[in-house]
């Protein structure tokens, strides 16, 4: 992501740009973005943005894959100091129909998310240990995902609303959904737009405001769309494939280049 920070500090002038990383070092991180418990990272990332003197006052975020719904969740659980902009780029808000192969140049981190994914993925040890299992939602066992993923559920206040949740999504000035036009790591693309397939049904794919979570406004999404705060856009390629020049028009210009 180093050409991204460079990209931005280009772009805007006296920008100041935070990079999370979770654990001490860069090995710690890799690891972490596999292996771990995702609401454990998430109060971490809680913890330690309180402490970055020039974030206090407000920050714009862009989370990348599986840090698109991370973000929110720092959002909706936390959000001190508050994002004023979210972008979310290849997001799997609505979870993956299918876990993502691990593409760690770590051999031992794949060995072991492999191993452990063998046991199920709704399986209690799966769920404490395999970040990606975490947001597995299988279209065909629904009332399992709702039994056995705690933390996608918890963040799309799937069993409760959590009215803090709600009300912190709902604060953000904008909410960007960026989708990878050709994504095949993400199933089904249409996560990333908050879509997914209908129930038991593989053959159909719900567009956003056709979902429960939508409809029912459980997190805010219908709010922040009928106040012109929900944005689409999306990118040619493959997951995570994209130029800095789209990036850079498309993201940080509109959203990232204006005072808090």
């Amino acid at each position: 992501m180093g050409a991204v920070k460079d990209a931005i500090t280009a772009a805007i002038s006296d920008v100041y740009v935070y990079s999370i990383m979770i654990g001490d070092n860069i090995v710690e991180d890799e690891f972490c973005g596999y292996l771990g418990v995702a609401d454990d990272q998430i109060q971490e990332v809680c913890d330690t943005l309180k402490t970055v003197p020039e974030l206090q006052a407000g920050f714009n975020a862009v989370g990348f894959s599986q840090g698109g719904q991370f973000l929110r969740a720092f959002v909706e659980r936390c959000n001190v100091p508050p994002v004023y902009n979210l972008v979310t780029m290849g997001g799997q808000h609505q979870g993956v129909a299918d876990i993502p192969d691990c593409t760690s140049p770590n051999e031992t981190i794949c060995e072991i998310v492999e191993q452990t994914l063998a046991l199920g993925a709704y399986n209690p040890i799966v769920q404490e240990s395999v970040i990606q299992a975490q947001y597995f939602h299988d279209p065909m066992e629904p009332q399992q995902y709702l039994t056995y993923n705690k933390f996608l559920t918890d963040i799309n206040n799937e069993l409760t609303i959590n009215l803090n949740y709600k009300q912190n999504l709902i604060s953000l000035n904008n909410l960007i959904l960026v989708q990878f036009a050709d994504d095949t790591v993400v199933v089904p693309k249409e996560s990333s737009w908050f879509g997914f397939y209908e129930d038991n049904n593989l053959n159909n794919i719900l567009l956003f405001n056709q979902t429960r979570l939508y409809l029912e406004d459980r997190i805010g999404l219908k709010t922040l769309n009928e106040n012109n705060k929900l944005k689409f856009d999306a990118t040619p390629g493959n997951h995570m494939q994209f130029t800095l020049e789209w990036f850079k028009q498309h993201v940080i210009l509109p959203y990232l280049d204006n005072q808090l």
